[in-house]
């Protein structure tokens, strides 16, 4: 049978008993409600792919539009001056600690390089100007004021004098007036780059003209080096010269003598000299100062490798860390050794200068101490800015076999006070106050304090002094009697003897042995009498602070004084070494480094 517009469907039956099976035909003719589904589902399709394709042909014609470039003046926008202000204040280098090698003539004849350091603590703004002051007259000199047009000022120099050369024009008209363009090509040769020469920078500050040699022989130079600078200070018939500073090459090790590169002279008459070796090895006088200034630029002097490297502490040093914690810190941060900043803080209390916490923010301490090539660090000057005055001790030594100690501008001693307890281990007993006396049995004022301690015990100077007398009385007893440099007096009573090099007239030392622990006189047992006379009065001496040191006299002040001025000249280098510092080198950066 044929299907054309309906459908034929044949179905299976089963006919009779014996199940034999027909075909049945049923015909199901074409309709939209037998075939809805199938017609749905084929328009649904058909309007996807229009929806699509109208899609991709918006897509293909819509084009970016295309901005046809036109000329247009730019916005005119009028210069703003800014107001005028002060000039920024010069740089100030943080924890930074200046250091000048020096050559310097001892006690005995020898010669020796010390590394001098200056440090400074707290906020005093006197001190921090004169600390400073270096740093502001580089600044004023790197950075001079704008002229009436600041464009000129930027765009042209004016050295002195014209030089004529044939090197490029950008070097060669260092000497004229020059025009800076920017973009301006320059021929330049490259070459492989080496390393600057490690250079050291060490003075020499002769007291008188005979030093020189001997200064000289203490810098690691050779001998012809030394022979070179000796022919050339000799061909100048000028005066000596009172400070020289030189520039050596370092070796690569220490017992290698470093190469003299160049040195200056510093004359009173006359603007410093340099000199440099030619091509003989001759030193010969050179009128550039800036190849010299370019290679103490370099210098190497780095701090860590001359500050001593002793950390180890004493009481003194426990004891201040303990009273003025700010203090020590401040200093232990700048390298100053424990020991000696317990010797600072110690000396400052013993003069009664407070620097706690609080008083470091209105004042300040200036330090100036010295190393030695072993490492050996000791103070040098130490001044202590107040609010309302300047204290300045200076660490000096009276004679080759006593102890250094710090003396006040005008020769006396500062470090030392009087002993309240001059028997190591003596126990005190009656003090300085009315009582009855233990023999006399009448009431008395005892003008003095008793120790008591075991018979033969050591007895020592209170103070620095002269031995006045040294005799026996009913009351005393054996007794020795001190004059101080103050002009006050100190008598030690009841002893039984005096070491038999001690006499009458002898010099003594605070913590000499003087006496020993006796009972002579109206004693009832071992015991020390101590007292204190200031004029015709009597004095409590556990409770009268007295300096106890050696006031200089003589030959011993003028030699002291001397020492002040070699002080004054270091700081003054150290000073001009800080400007040196801010100066600006050849490639017009300030260098910032102080070693």
């Amino acid at each position: 049978m044929q299907r054309s517009s309906a459908e034929q469907i044949s179905e299976p039956a089963i006919d009779g008993k014996f199940g034999a099976i027909r075909q049945i035909s049923r015909i199901v003719r074409f309709s939209l409600f037998t075939h809805a589904r199938f017609m749905v589902a084929i328009l649904l399709a058909a309007i996807a792919s229009a929806a699509m394709f109208a899609g991709i042909l918006t897509v293909m014609d819509k084009r970016p539009p295309v901005a046809l470039a036109a000329a247009a003046a730019p916005p005119r926008i009028l210069p703003q001056a800014a107001a005028k202000g002060d000039r920024l204040p010069p740089p100030v280098l943080a924890q930074a600690v200046p250091v000048a090698k020096v050559l310097e003539s001892q006690a005995d004849g020898s010669t020796e390089k010390f590394a001098y350091h200056q440090v400074k603590i707290g906020a005093n703004k006197e001190a921090q100007a004169r600390v400073s002051a270096g740093h502001a007259a580089a600044f004023a000199q790197r950075f001079p004021p704008l002229s009436t047009d600041p464009f000129q000022s930027i765009l042209t120099e004016k050295p002195a004098k014209p030089k004529t050369t044939a090197m490029p024009v950008a070097l060669a008209s260092l000497g004229e007036e020059r025009i800076l363009v920017r973009g301006t090509p320059v021929n330049v040769s490259t070459a492989k780059v080496q390393p600057a020469p490690a250079v050291e920078q060490v003075v020499a500050l002769p007291a008188q003209d005979g030093d020189i040699g001997s200064l000289l022989a203490a810098a690691n130079m050779s001998s012809d080096d030394r022979t070179a600078l000796q022919t050339a200070l000799t061909a100048d018939n000028r005066q000596s010269p009172e400070r020289i500073e030189l520039l050596l090459e370092k070796a690569p090790r220490k017992d290698v003598p470093e190469r003299l590169l160049m040195a200056r002279l510093f004359r009173h008459d006359s603007p410093p000299s340099d000199l440099a070796r030619d091509d003989g090895g001759i030193l010969q006088q050179v009128s550039n100062p800036r190849q010299f200034e370019r290679l103490a630029h370099d210098a190497h002097m780095a701090t860590a490798d001359t500050v001593s490297p002793d950390t180890s502490t004493d009481d003194r040093a426990l004891a201040a860390e303990k009273e003025f914690p700010a203090a020590m810190q401040q200093l232990e941060k700048l390298n100053v050794p424990a020991h000696m900043a317990g010797q600072i803080l110690g000396l400052a209390k013993e003069n009664g200068i407070k620097l706690t916490d609080a008083a470091l923010l209105d004042q300040s301490v200036e330090l100036v101490f010295r190393t030695n090539e072993k490492g050996d660090s000791e103070p040098v000057a130490v001044t202590f800015n107040m609010k309302d005055k300047t204290k300045r001790f200076y660490h000096y030594r009276a004679a080759p076999g006593n102890k250094a100690e710090f003396f006040d501008e005008d020769g006396q001693s500062a470090s030392k006070t009087l002993m309240k307890n001059p028997v190591p281990n003596g126990r005190l007993g009656d003090g300085f106050a009315w009582r009855t006396h233990p023999i006399l049995k009448v009431r008395k004022h005892h003008n003095g304090v008793d120790y008591a301690a075991p018979f033969g015990s050591p007895i020592l100077a209170a103070g620095d002094g002269e031995v006045v007398l040294i005799s026996s009385e009913s009351g005393y007893g054996k007794y020795v009697r001190i004059k101080h440099d103050g002009g006050f007096f100190t008598t030690y009573s009841h002893i039984s003897r005096t070491p038999p090099s001690l006499k009458v007239g002898q010099r003594v030392s605070q913590g000499q042995v003087i006496a020993y622990i006796g009972s002579t006189g109206l004693s009832t047992g071992p015991h020390l009498y101590y007292e204190l006379r200031i004029g015709d009065k009597y004095y409590d001496p556990t409770a009268t602070p007295l300096p106890a040191g050696t006031d200089l006299e003589g030959t011993r002040l003028s030699d002291f004084r001397k020492q002040i001025s070699h002080v004054e000249n270091i700081e003054n280098y150290i000073g001009a070494r800080i400007a040196t510092a801010f100066a600006p080198r050849d490639d017009g950066q300030v260098h910032t480094a102080i070693h």
